[in-house]
């Protein structure tokens, strides 16, 4: 069924609909509710246009790989009830992800790329990207229009320009940059290329519009990807742009948009939001194409050790800061794997069920009954007063929504190699549990152990999973030392930068620490900033470490899932 015509939000008239307004049947003034339903609303329509571009041989096998999270992040700035272009922005954005993951493989995976410098590599990822999405918009625009109207949206919202705003035209350079501009222009928002444009300029779009219309028509990837590199060695052709130190041209045109100053100011911090600082797993800027930076480590943290080599983050500096005697500090992210997670998640589908429904109990015993109401559910107690022409005859259950920031933090050390599996089950109910509680539940799985048992060896802390992150269980590093004074200072490091009611480290080890006088600083700061540590300890009770009612004991490491049931209830106390 075709959708009405669209207006924008706030224009005069008619009563204004856009695309979410169709399915966001629970717009609220409740910001962690309004997170929950535009957020899950995005998240799942991503993924059913993933099963719909999946093969069929891989839907019968029922393969899906890892689920699209979508970081709370990109409606920051955002008060609830999120206007509703920001909803169609990010519903865009998540199709457009979901489509590209996949349709689309790295630009590192074209054959030529080891032969090109560090210039050569940027420019051509930047073509390919581009081509990449035009490729997506014109596949989901083949499945749905409605699909292909998200993906405007979040043009329109995130890149509002057009090659006819160009002012002046015959002021338009003759260089790569802006022969792939107007393309995208015309590609993307529609309209006809400027007639008094430099007719150099207007044959070099004429004859890139040609070559990706073939582009479009390849399904198989690897042929993209060589095809990419055909279109970037003929546009090396022409002159170099002006580079990053110089506003592409088109970009001073955003200011003749006709839009209103709220419609702007939405705009603008949508695409700051977009740009999220080049995070790994954030979206890329679509006025840009650029790949996502990686993280790198901050200045002034000295040169790092050999063993903490390929860390995101280095966070040395950071822990002597607060005063603990900490060896050299990194985390970085593990490597996801699709046949592990379904794997490990299908080992633990019961488990997850009923961590997930644990939490669901613990919000209802911390809510409470109001009575005498006039509207809810009917009080049985108060039926005589309907005799009496009473109508305070309902009751409503005020339900506790407390938000909560959690590491779940775990010993990977050398007597840990043998027990990865369950480590790999723990995690996996942990985050799984998490995720379909989020916004309101924030958390991270991290593993910590050192890079060798000499003392001051560097920590290595492995990210597992996050909010933001799927389960991931390649590449971590293990079987070294137990650091964990070092490793609970990162974990409130972490949690200082939440704002939540309630922030926890739940900690599972396996042994006793290398250096408990770090333990006690990092245990002190904790109590200081409000953040909770509670324990695992297998084999060995440690409460005169931890503190009393903070270390429950396990005997087995196999008994872990049934000893966070009895641990985590603690949350709430």
């Amino acid at each position: 069924m075709p959708l009405p015509p669209m207006t924008t939000e706030g224009a005069t008239g008619p009563a204004t609909r856009s695309l979410s307004d169709y399915w966001r049947i629970d717009r609220s003034s409740d910001r962690a509710r309004e997170l929950a339903s535009i957020l899950g609303g995005a998240a799942t329509q991503s993924e059913l246009v993933r099963a719909r571009l999946r093969p069929a041989r891989a839907r019968d096998r029922g393969a899906g790989g890892a689920p699209l999270v979508l970081d709370p992040r990109l409606l920051s700035g955002f008060a609830a009830p999120v206007p509703a272009p920001v909803v169609d922005c990010v519903v865009g954005l998540a199709i457009r992800n979901a489509a590209q993951r996949e349709l689309s493989i790295p630009a590192s995976a074209w054959d030529e790329w080891p032969a090109l410098d560090d210039f050569e590599r940027r420019e051509f990822t930047r073509v390919y990207r581009a081509l990449e999405e035009v490729y997506v918009v014109s596949r989901l625009s083949r499945l749905s229009r409605t699909l292909a109207m998200y993906l405007e949206a979040a043009h329109d919202v995130l890149a509002p320009w057009s090659p006819r705003d160009a002012a002046p035209h015959g002021d338009v350079p003759l260089t790569r940059d802006s022969i792939l501009e107007l393309w995208l222009g015309v590609r993307l928002r529609g309209g006809l290329l400027p007639a008094d444009l430099n007719p150099e300029l207007l044959g070099a779009v004429a004859e890139l519009e040609a070559q990706a219309r073939e582009y479009v028509s390849i399904r198989e990837p690897r042929r993209r990807l060589a095809q990419a590199g055909l279109v970037w060695r003929r546009l090396c052709a022409f002159p170099p742009g002006a580079g990053d130190a110089v506003m592409p041209w088109w970009m001073a045109c955003q200011e003749a948009t006709g839009e209103s100053a709220e419609a702007r100011a939405d705009r603008l911090q949508m695409r700051k939001n977009v740009l999220g600082g080049a995070e790994a797993g954030s979206f890329v800027d679509l006025s840009q194409y650029t790949m996502d930076a990686a993280v790198m480590a901050p200045s002034g943290a000295g040169e790092a050790p050999e063993e903490l080599r390929g860390a995101a983050v280095v966070l040395t500096n950071e822990l002597r800061e607060l005063g603990v005697r900490a060896a050299a500090t990194a985390i970085k992210d593990a490597r996801f794997d699709p046949d592990d997670y379904e794997r490990v998640r299908a080992e633990v589908a019961q488990d997850i069920q009923s961590v997930r429904r644990l939490f669901a109990r613990m919000d209802d015993a911390r809510s409470r009954w109001r009575y005498g109401l006039r509207r809810g559910k009917l009080d049985g107690r108060g039926l005589t007063r309907i005799a009496a022409g009473k109508d305070s005859v309902f009751k409503r259950r005020d339900r506790h929504r407390g938000s909560t920031a959690m590491v779940f933090l775990i010993d990977v050390s050398a007597s840990m190699k043998s027990h990865m599996p369950a480590v790999h089950r723990a995690a996996c109910i942990v985050a799984e549990a998490l995720r379909g509680l989020a916004p309101r539940v924030w958390y991270e799985v991290l593993t910590y152990t050192s890079g060798g048992l000499h003392p001051g060896a560097p920590v290595q802390l492995t990210r597992l999973a996050s909010s933001a992150m799927p389960l991931s269980l390649r590449d971590v590093w293990c079987d070294g030392g137990t650091p964990t004074g070092e490793a609970i200072a990162a974990a409130l490091l972490i949690l200082r930068r939440r704002m939540a009611q309630r922030r926890l480290v739940l900690h599972f080890t396996d042994g006793h620490p290398k250096d408990t006088y770090v333990v006690r600083q990092a245990l002190e700061l904790c109590r200081g900033a409000g953040v909770d540590v509670l324990t695992v300890s297998v084999g060995a009770p440690q409460e005169g470490l931890y503190g009393a009612g903070k270390c429950e004991v396990a005997y087995t490491v196999s008994e872990l899932p049934d000893v966070l049931a009895r641990l985590l209830p603690r949350l709430y106390r």
